[in-house]
């Protein structure tokens, strides 16, 4: 799935557990968790090493600023580093305006800095085909010039890989009365929204329509926890060998991670950004500076 540069992984069980998109449309019933099971990875007070990534705005699609980048990855840094040793650092902030593929941008972006390349690139773009503006994001990787060697070694892929998270900056988490489109088109959920149970209520929050039922979410409590989060979810996938049986829950994490059958929690699934829990230990190990 995701070993094909740039494809898209976020499919239909893309976030399943974390959002309202027509692809996310249904949950499992939640199972109350075995007291003696134990799924979080251990926190750390603070990060010790960083992933460096440069972050790339793909003009065509929308508007962000260098101001907007830093706090994005400051913010998906602080998640990550509650749940890692690890945070995210901005080394460098770029526009593209020559269109093209998001492989094509990445790919210019490396041949124009091929001295000082970072372990990843954010590209903020409504995606291939609009495949980020629909799911929220997808992950990929381009080969690096030779002689360099990425300090976080995909188990998968190698070190001489840059990974690759597709994200769209200005996406809609819990999006309410859309159907589908940029402009509202009805007071109540309709077309899967809402997880799924429509006539939902919609109401304003964080600047668009969202649902009554998610605006005490965590992927609600501000206007770009989503993209933050996204950026973590992206990159963790160049990091796990199952695609998207390594998102929260689903039946191979639940075994790897010796939960009960139909095992799920949602606060833990947005607390661990969608990821199986594992999989954050396959980054750590991934570290070889």
């Amino acid at each position: 799935m995701r070993r094909v540069k740039l494809s898209c992984f976020l499919l239909l069980l893309v976030f399943v557990f974390a959002c309202n998109l027509p692809a996310r449309t249904s949950l499992p019933p939640t199972v109350t968790p075995s007291p003696t099971v134990t799924v979080s990875p251990t926190i750390t007070p603070g990060p010790t090493a960083y992933f460096t990534v440069a972050v790339i705005v793909d003009t065509n699609s929308e508007p962000v600023s260098r101001a907007q980048a830093e706090i994005l990855i400051s913010d998906a840094s602080a998640i990550f580093s509650r749940l890692t040793p690890f945070g995210f650092q901005l080394v460098d902030y770029a526009e593209d305006s020559t269109g093209g593929s998001t492989n094509s941008i990445a790919k210019r972006y490396v041949a124009a800095h091929a001295g000082a390349l970072p372990n990843g690139l954010v590209i903020l773009s409504y995606g291939d085909s609009g495949q980020a503006k629909l799911y929220g994001g997808y992950s990929g990787f381009v080969t690096a010039p030779a002689g360099f060697r990425n300090t976080f070694v995909s188990p998968t892929v190698g070190s001489s890989k840059i990974y690759i998270g597709v994200i769209h900056y200005s996406h809609k988490y819990a999006a309410c009365g859309y159907n589908g489109t940029d402009t509202v088109q009805s007071r109540v959920s309709v077309d899967g929204e809402c997880r799924n149970q429509p006539g939902t209520a919609c109401v304003q929050h964080n600047g668009y329509s969202m649902c009554e039922n998610a605006v005490n979410n965590l992927y609600a409590s501000t206007p770009t926890y989503f993209a933050a989060t996204s950026v973590i979810h992206e990159f963790l996938h160049s990091f796990s060998d199952a695609g998207n049986m390594d998102h929260y829950a689903t039946p191979e994490c639940n075994s790897r991670m010796g939960n009960p059958a139909g095992y799920f929690d949602f606060e833990e699934a947005e607390r661990m950004n969608g990821m199986c829990p594992d999989v954050y230990e396959n980054f750590v190990k991934s570290y070889q500076p």
